[in-house]
């Protein structure tokens, strides 16, 4: 009988410590999910301490009893209640921590040294000669790193570090041989291979040294302290383009979407920027650049400013996504469906072609992630002179169909956006979006917190509460532009890139929507409404309405002016003017061109106007017979 007593009470201790256990990390758990029914789980917590005192009590009563059967039947509920609770501290913790883990402040950051000389085998070649970085002293892959590296291997005892503004004057530096060795991010090949010039850079270039190391986030925080996801908020979701894994390293920022949205009126605005959108950017010294760019520096605080800058909007979050990471959530999610617009081939997330050319037919589609990838890339057809056109021409040459542009880019992405949050919404095992969480880590970032992320409870039950998903409105917004090409001249690059110059009306445009959407302005009270059915109605798109504006002004030659023609186009354009002796270097005073004539100009033409300050004539002396 004491043998009985004495299992009994041993039985009963350890279940109650493990019920102890479990009850405390369950309630944790719990405890973690601020905001998320905290009336329920502080009642369950209640509850679950309540079946632990109780179970403790019929267990312990039970040592005193000769009925085995009442003993066994509370073992067995306390096994049960414990089950419970490991199960859901199990998951709950899992899904906190993949959600949490978004929140890390380090990153590892890569810099390699590059060079076009194919002699050079690695920097211990490199002996009185120049290597060049970028003076961006909270660049972590073009001065940060690059620093740390020059002084571990002691480059600068033998060799010339010389410092540029910009990548593009760097790059454009290296390639014509002006210095010999440059650092980069370890992504220089996706950066630049789309640049005309350097489509192939990957062969003509080779790495002599490369580093990794983790440092503290360069991300500034952008965030509003007063920002929440539960108010109108604004976020810039960039896709990084790059054939490598991870959203650290510098990369192209091809895809920028502003969304908008107002949890009270469940409206959504996604704005589509065109990657060739060339504008003053926050981190140019009020140059211009490709909107593109503006994550070369492998932040996005430059691409935030920028874009707040183009439409006076503060950015409350980011997020940014490597085009492998689109890949990845689309499998997560199961694929998606998309009513393709016409067929295309592509090159796959890693840039193959060949057998791994990606093929997606028109038509209504169920995409993979590869598919919806090359969907969302596509802007070329085959052999219209692009690099990527000419691959075409070689692995798909029919597919030809469709009116290709950055804009028509902008709006399938969009597509491929709305069709994943539609495949998401189908979810319903807890196991797929913890999968989802932590396939994509690597190639996913934001500034956006957990508890952020867990005030959305409210808005997404009461939604689904509502059957309201399909209330949630989402207008489409793209800005629209006119190209430049061969008539705007960048001095950073020495090129006439292909770009375009944002249509003021169409930026005004979207400011405007922007604001009724956040609740800033009122929407004007539409009167009057047709429907025809030969003209069915079509969603416009705001933004890319019809703009009638002036090109933006660019230097002119000065070449077979006259002297006062040069002086009166430096007045009406605020223009300090100079006539310099080519021969001398000695400033003239001129009023006609009968002892000299006219030998260059400092200032290229076709510069943006508004970029230059000064006007500079060399005048070369004339022989008289």
């Amino acid at each position: 009988m004491k043998l009985n007593k004495i299992f009994k009470f041993l039985i009963s201790s350890v279940l109650l410590i493990v019920q102890i256990i479990s009850f405390s990390f369950f309630s944790y758990s719990l405890i973690l999910y601020k905001g998320v029914e905290t009336f329920y789980r502080y009642y369950g917590i209640a509850i679950l301490l309540y079946l632990l005192l109780f179970m403790s009590y019929l267990l312990f009563r039970g040592i005193k009893k000769k009925n085995w059967t009442g003993f066994i039947v509370s073992a067995i509920v306390t096994i049960l209640i414990i089950g419970v609770e490991a199960f859901g501290y199990y998951y709950l913790n899992k899904i906190y921590k993949s959600i949490d883990s978004y929140s890390e402040n380090t990153n590892e950051y890569y810099s390699v040294l590059v060079t076009y000389n194919k002699s050079y085998n690695s920097y211990k070649d490199l002996n009185n000669k120049t290597i060049g970085i970028v003076n961006d002293k909270k660049d972590i892959e073009g001065n940060i790193l690059p620093n740390e590296i020059i002084n571990e291997l002691q480059l600068s005892d033998n060799n010339t570090i010389k410092e540029y503004t910009s990548t593009m004057e760097l790059l454009y530096e290296l390639k014509n041989n002006e210095i010999d060795a440059a650092f980069f991010s370890r992504n220089y090949i996706d950066m630049f291979s789309s640049l005309e010039g350097y489509e192939d850079i990957e062969d003509e270039t080779k790495v002599l040294y490369e580093k990794s190391k983790i440092y503290d986030s360069n991300e500034e925080d952008i965030k509003d302290a007063n920002a929440t996801l539960t108010k109108p908020f604004t976020m810039l979701l960039i896709g990084v383009d790059s054939s490598k894994d991870g959203v650290t390293s510098g990369y192209n920022g091809d895809v920028l979407l502003l969304v908008t949205f107002n949890p009270k009126t469940l409206r959504a605005s996604l704005t589509s920027v065109p990657r060739d959108t060339y504008l003053k950017t926050a981190c140019s010294n009020g140059n211009y650049r490709r909107i593109n760019t503006t994550t070369w520096g492998s932040s996005s605080a430059c691409a935030v400013k920028t874009i707040e800058n183009l439409f006076g909007v503060n950015i409350n979050y980011y997020a940014k996504i490597n085009f492998k990471g689109v890949v990845q959530l689309v499998e997560a999610v199961g694929g998606i469906d998309i009513d393709v617009p016409y067929s295309i081939c592509e090159q796959n997330s890693s840039r193959s072609w060949g057998n791994n050319t990606v093929f997606v037919e028109k038509g209504k589609q169920h995409l993979n992630g590869e598919q919806a990838l090359a969907l969302s890339r596509n802007r070329h057809k085959p052999n219209d002179g692009s690099n990527p056109g000419k691959k075409m021409a070689q692995y798909c040459p029919t597919y030809t169909d469709g009116s290709r542009s950055d804009y028509t880019r902008g709006k399938i992405q969009m597509k491929v956006i709305l069709g994943i949050i539609k495949a998401a919404t189908k979810m319903t095992d807890p196991n797929q979006a913890i999968d989802i969480l932590t396939t994509i880590k690597p190639n996913f970032q934001t500034n956006i917190k957990t508890n952020d992320v867990l005030s959305l409870y409210g808005l997404g039950k009461s939604i689904i509460i509502n059957d309201s998903a399909n209330l949630v409105n989402i207008q489409r917004m793209q800005l629209k532009g006119y190209g430049v090409y061969k008539y705007v001249y960048d001095p950073s690059s020495k090129s006439y890139p292909a770009v375009t110059i944002p249509y003021k009306g169409s930026i005004n445009d979207i400011k405007k929507e922007i604001n009724i959407n956040l609740g800033k302005s009122k929407a004007t009270l539409v009167k009057k409404a047709s429907f025809d059915l030969n003209n069915l109605y079509q969603d416009i798109v705001v933004g890319q309405g019809s703009y009638s504006e002036s090109r933006i002004s660019v230097l002119k030659s000065m070449s077979g002016y006259s002297v006062d023609q040069i002086k009166n186009y430096a007045r009406s354009n605020g223009l300090t003017l100079k006539f310099i002796d080519i021969d001398t270097n000695e400033t003239l005073s001129l009023n006609n061109f009968n002892e000299y004539s006219f030998h260059s100009q400092k200032e290229h033409k076709d510069t943006i106007l508004e970029l230059v300050k000064t006007l500079t004539i060399y005048v070369k002396k004339k022989d008289i017979q």
